[in-house]
């Protein structure tokens, strides 16, 4: 943004005038101001000025020393706030909105109110965490003993009455999302009583729509909420070619970056662009394209930022989304900005994934049959960042989906590709930095011709610390196996054979289609397994005795298959 001059201030202003002492409205949002780039003593001469728009900036304080004098409204929505203090000098104040701004807490939100000299009457404090209003009027022409007790009470008021914290978050943890022909599943981060996904309507017809349903695991009911159609070329609803390929629910922050709860915000690739969807109203609240891209795979992990004059690093969650060229694009959707990318490959990207425990590694499938691990850094206010390739691990085959194992983030990966399942011990401080897989992990079931044998997974995910769920292409079952009783039998450096068979716990009968990528998700807290199928049917498996012994020919049925009354 350059120089705020007078003449940008008179073009801000509604109605038009010729003088900043008579301007009454200004906005000046969404410019990209810096703190620095507000002018203290040009902004004074808005003597008059009422109300002021300065959302959508990079505002992290007001200037200190500025003074309007009838200043009723000022909008700071959508910054990077992080001081309030410099608002004291704005006695006339009547309704202050300060929500989505990522350091401002439910505390500084009190602040606000009691920094205000005894002028300031009351204040319309809209927290940012719960999305919700809350008028509180304080009278603060009291004496010492008196304000004390109305700022005991004020505080009473704020912890009964406005959501805050991981627990404001219980409201949206209800959402998941995910779509089409290839069933896409986005699941929880914490424990809630609900399960919201997405089912495509027709795979072969409306491959770019896909449908929200609430869905409670207690009573297994299903009910269409939304039906979207985000990803089409050049936002055409006649395009029934592009495809969607992936999604993942926005882990949100505490106040010390902590991930806790879940967030109603999903973030969906597909085509040359990713969306950001509010599952509770089911708008896109931010679009990003990318012409000639096409998004294979997206994931969100939280980073360190660093500030100017400030030694403090804060968490920012960005988002990560790779496909058809080869680059990952990093976005920090907060400051609606796609900040940076680099080339992880020089062929497509199939599968991307986040460390659990450290979020700046990252770890790229892609089409050259190779996983690579990225340190990516934090980013600074100029949104500066380096990325280091770690470590390189060699599989015959393209990639398609990555699990961490709970208990060892650190140490073991597990990559499904499309010829085979294989661990890798991905510790960092150990030699070589180009590995070879540990183990290929076996199964009894892979489908056979006379000229293939198809060794597929293309489901995977871990539905407690040491059980998984995984399927093969044509298989017409899940397998829930033990990843600590399947390690354990790993062979020994020196042979040549890697190949380990997977301790099968449980058997769990699925469609018998012969469409791959058909995604499987697992909802842990809650012993649920789900998976669509070719038919846009949902299978469900509540798995509540995992020692159950694995018999050959001896599935488990589904708990119950849903089918939305749309889906036909």
């Amino acid at each position: 943004m350059g120089k705020i001059t007078e003449k940008l201030l008179l073009e801000k202003c509604t109605p038009k005038n010729t003088k900043l002492e008579q301007v009454k409205t200004l906005n000046l949002s969404k410019l990209g101001l810096k703190s620095s780039d507000l002018p203290v003593p040009l902004l004074s001469r808005l003597r008059c000025l009422e109300q002021l728009d300065l959302s959508g900036n990079r505002l992290q304080e007001m200037p200190s020393g500025l003074v309007l004098p009838s200043l009723r409204s000022l909008d700071l929505t959508n910054n990077e706030m992080e001081d309030v203090t410099t608002l004291d000098t704005l006695t006339t104040l009547e309704d202050l909105r300060i929500e989505d701004n990522l350091y401002i807490t439910v505390r500084i939100h009190c602040s606000v109110c009691f920094s205000f000299n005894s002028a300031f009457s009351h204040c319309y404090c809209m927290m940012f965490f719960s999305h919700r209003v809350v008028t509180l009027k304080l009278f603060l022409c009291l004496s010492s003993e008196k304000l004390a007790i109305v700022e005991r009470d004020f505080v009473s008021a704020v912890r009964h009455k406005v959501k805050y914290g991981p627990s404001s978050l219980t409201d949206y943890t209800k959402w998941r999302v995910g779509f089409n022909c290839l069933l896409r599943f986005s699941f929880p981060y914490k424990d809630n009583d609900f399960c919201f996904i997405g089912v495509q309507l027709e795979p072969c017809i409306f491959s770019h729509w896909f449908l929200t349903l609430p869905f409670r695991f207690l009573t297994l009911s299903l009910q269409p909420l939304h039906v979207l159609q985000c990803h089409s070329k050049q936002d055409s609803p006649d395009d029934f070619s592009t495809q969607l390929w992936a999604c993942s629910f926005q882990p949100p922050l505490d106040y010390n970056g902590d991930v806790n709860g879940a967030t109603r915000i999903v973030a969906t690739c597909g085509g040359e662009s990713v969306c950001l969807i509010d599952c509770e109203t089911g708008l896109v609240m931010k679009k990003y394209k990318v012409p000639g891209e096409e998004f294979f795979s997206l994931a969100w992990s939280t980073v360190l930022m660093s500030r100017k004059g400030n030694i403090c690093l804060r968490p920012c969650s960005i988002l990560a989304a790779g496909g058809k060229r080869g680059l990952v694009k990093l976005l920090h959707p907060r400051a609606n900005m796609a900040y940076g990318e680099f080339r992880a490959s020089r062929k497509a990207l199939s599968i991307l994934c986040f460390s659990p425990r450290q979020g700046n590694l990252l770890f790229t499938g892609s089409y050259d049959k190779n996983i690579l691990l990225w340190d990516i850094g934090g980013v600074d206010s100029d949104y500066n960042f380096k990325v280091t390739q770690l470590l390189v691990l060699e599989t015959t085959s393209t990639p398609l989906h990555f699990c961490l194992p709970p208990a060892t983030p650190d140490t073991h990966l597990i990559a499904a590709c499309e010829k085979g399942l294989h661990s890798y011990n991905i510790q960092l401080n150990k030699d070589p930095k180009k590995r070879s897989e540990e183990m290929e992990i076996t199964f009894p079931v892979y489908e056979k011709d006379k000229d293939h044998d198809y060794h597929t997974i293309d489901g995977l995910g871990f539905l407690t610390n040491d059980v998984v769920a995984s399927k093969s292409h044509m298989q017409g079952s899940i397998y829930l196996w033990s990843w600590n009783d399947t390690r354990a039998q790993r062979p020994n450096r020196k042979k040549k054979k890697k190949e380990v068979c997977a301790v099968i716990l449980v058997e769990l009968q699925w469609s018998s289609t012969d469409i791959p990528y058909l995604s499987l998700n697992t909802c842990p807290s809650k012993g649920y397994v789900v998976c669509g199928d070719e038919r846009g049917r949902l299978w469900t498996y509540h798995v509540t005795d995992l020692k159950a012994n694995f018999r050959s020919g001896k599935a488990i049925p589904a708990t119950e298959v849903l089918i939305s009354e749309t889906t036909y």
